[in-house]
């Protein structure tokens, strides 16, 4: 493999996962020829990818990068996660918001309403805990993902304190537990119907999840949020004005027979060029994808462009306090562009703009 080749597979490999182009270029380096560069997660592994992406919840407007997640190396049997060392707006860190979405515990009876037996997700697990990371796993399986932070997080210290949070409050942890326990085993039964329609269509979240470096290298959107029904999967892009959605390439990159996921076009519907859309109001372009024929779950991307009349100058503070890249911020609101990114741009005049990926 020649090293231009190879360096241009290890650029779009870290369009895809958001990792380091070192980095990258290893992965490639260690890939099998004929093999993909992102491999499918199958079975177990698959169904918690699905599961994690699922409740880290994407619904926290302003992170350091698209839904808070830096990047993401996955493998065939574990993938490891890297969330950003951020707060939100009310100064929660996002690493407790994930611990919080995601293990589970049975709801004292004190508390508990029709619905709300238990807290987290059932049947994840703790398989190995340490400062640096928390390795996730679904009980009896050898399924793996593992959470990292871009900072300095205490993974440890923060999961004992939920416990014993939890505990205090008279809520009993599971996450160590090595069987379902009845509020879990009882939530699958009572829901069969959901557990068995997510699980099927799990390839979807857990090839997002893969590839979710796409929404901060490929994306135009400033902010990002998603949510699923069943195996519905919604995801809300917002764009600042005057900046155009770059939905033609994040969805060839998504539909891409090599790199992508197996998706196809279903709908479209574009108002970029719409000559009757008032530019003083939000305008909005809809793209569904669906799997392979016979393959459940879909896909709805929903790009809005923000009109005039809304001043985004806030949400441009809020990029800047949680340490948003700067040439990431000027690419996607660069009518807030800061005076020292404007001088280094300057002293670089006529070099191309290389912050976006083509």
């Amino acid at each position: 493999m020649s090293r231009g080749y190879a360096d241009r597979n290890a650029r779009r490999y870290q369009a895809y996962t958001g990792i380091g182009h070192q980095a990258a270029l290893q992965q490639m380096k260690d890939k099998a020829p004929g093999s993909r560069p992102i491999s499918t997660a199958q079975g177990a592994q698959r169904q918690l990818e699905g599961l994690v992406f699922e409740h880290l919840k994407g619904d926290v407007a302003y992170f350091a990068h698209p839904l808070g997640i830096a990047s993401v190396l996955p493998g065939p049997g574990a993938s490891t996660v890297t969330l950003d060392d951020s707060m939100t707006r009310h100064g929660h860190p996002l690493v407790a918001h994930a611990i919080e979405g995601l293990l589970p515990a049975e709801v004292p009876e004190s508390v508990r309403t029709e619905g709300s037996e238990h807290i987290g997700v059932s049947g994840i697990r703790v398989a190995r805990l340490s400062r640096r990371a928390l390795h996730l796993t679904l009980v009896g399986t050898s399924a793996s993902v593992v959470l990292r932070s871009a900072g300095d997080t205490d993974w440890a210290t923060l999961v004992g304190e939920r416990h014993s949070d939890l505990s205090g409050a008279g809520y009993r942890p599971c996450w160590n537990e090595p069987t379902l326990a009845e509020q879990e085993r009882e939530f699958r039964t009572d829901h069969a119907d959901y557990w068995r329609a997510t699980e099927d269509a799990s390839w979807l979240p857990s090839g997002l999840l893969r590839r979710v470096g796409l929404l901060h290298e490929v994306s135009s959107a400033y902010c990002t949020r998603y949510w699923a029904t069943w195996d519905e999967w919604k995801f809300e892009l917002n764009h600042d004005q005057d900046v155009l959605p770059a939905h033609d390439a994040l969805v060839e990159h998504l539909t891409d027979p090599k790199w992508g996921m197996g998706l196809r076009v279903d709908k479209r519907h574009c108002q970029c060029d719409a000559v009757w859309v008032d530019p003083h109001y939000d305008r909005e372009c809809r793209i569904e994808l669906a799997g392979p024929q016979g393959r459940p779950g879909t896909l709805q991307l929903r790009f809005r462009s923000l009109g005039t009349w809304r001043d985004s100058s806030s949400t441009h503070a809020d990029l800047l306090r949680v340490q948003a890249d700067p040439r990431w911020l000027h690419r996607v609101m660069p009518r807030h562009q800061s005076p020292s990114l404007s001088k280094a741009r300057g002293r670089r005049r006529g070099r191309p703009d290389r912050s976006a990926v083509q």
